[in-house]
């Protein structure tokens, strides 16, 4: 009986020891909450009268409308249209910096200031402009004038004929890439076969697959730029392909390209290194890791054959 006792007063004793622990843990979380409480209001209350100045400084309403711009932006320009701002920011910088230079600020600020004596200013007739052709100034002024407008010229002139080759590099593409298939004009009959007159003879079943492919390399059809293309519009040599031609290429087939673009052309392209065949839609799907629904989404129109056009591969096996 007094063993007994003993293991109950021991276990009591425990008991009390656990209950003391958390009674004591229990009143330094709540001490420790009411040190931090005058604190966390403090820190609220500065962070609160922080935003509110910011507000009424305008800060919010300004990353307000930064972030309209941007939505603005992303809507009315293509990702290529970024790639090619960021190849031209370095040449946008140079001009910039170029009419920033101090001895031009200085020429631009005393030009301005003739503005503000304008009213100052009497009219000229043709005999007075003839005299103020004599002032050193005035003919460095046309002199300069003359040559702003010369160079002007010239790189109108230079976009004018780089805009017109690229129509006529889209109007070969369009002509070699254009569709082979010829319909049958309307009103035409097939011709009734009248008794005894014998059948044309059925093509043999080689002569049927109109999907294999032609074993060895193609003819070429087109040359453009140095680059032979095939009657169906597809490079005669895959390792005349580059990236700057796959874009021209995508162009003619209607493709804006992306990173998502791209990263099946390339898979196409490494496959065709491995295997010597143009992939088709089910080996595309397993080597770009992408679905046959992607595929269309990317290249709606016959992914495959486009694919391979842009990718500078030969026309794929199967119907496409």
């Amino acid at each position: 009986m007094n063993k007994e006792f003993t293991t109950i007063t021991e276990r009591l004793d425990t008991v009390l020891e656990q209950l003391a622990y958390l009674t004591e843990r229990q009143r330094k979380q709540e001490e420790l909450i009411a040190e931090l409480t005058p604190i966390a209001k403090l820190a609220l209350g500065t962070a609160t009268e922080k935003l509110d100045q910011l507000d009424q400084q305008g800060y919010f309403a300004f990353g307000k409308e930064l972030v309209e711009v941007a939505k603005k932006v992303i809507e009315g320009f293509s990702p290529q249209d970024v790639h090619e701002l960021g190849d031209a920011v370095v040449q946008i910088l140079q001009a910039v910096r170029a009419m920033t230079q101090p001895a031009v600020l200085a020429v631009a600020a005393d030009a301005s200031s003739v503005m503000d004596d304008a009213a100052a200013v009497k009219p000229l007739g043709m005999f007075g402009m003839v005299r103020a052709t004599r002032d050193d100034d005035v003919q460095k002024g046309m002199a300069i004038m003359i040559e702003v407008l010369r160079r002007i010229g010239h790189g109108a002139n230079a976009v004018a004929e780089k805009s017109k080759q690229l129509e006529d590099k889209k109007a070969k593409l369009q002509l070699a890439l254009g569709s082979r298939k010829q319909k049958k004009p309307l009103g035409i009959e097939r011709k009734r076969l009248t008794a005894g007159t014998p059948a044309a003879p059925r093509p043999a079943p080689a002569a049927q697959a109109s999907c294999a492919v032609p074993a060895g390399p193609q003819p070429s059809a087109a040359v453009i730029d140095g680059i032979a293309y095939t009657a169906d519009g597809h490079l005669v040599d895959a390792t005349a392909w580059t990236r700057r031609l796959g874009e021209t290429l995508a162009q003619m087939q209607g493709v804006t390209l992306t990173d998502a673009h791209w990263a099946v052309l390339e898979a196409a392209r490494a496959d065709y290194e491995t295997t010597a065949v143009s992939p088709n839609i089910r080996r595309l799907t397993q080597i770009a890791n992408v679905t046959t629904k992607d595929l269309y989404a990317l290249f709606p129109k016959a992914p495959g054959r486009t694919i391979a056009k842009i990718a500078g591969l030969p026309k794929p096996a199967g119907c496409l």
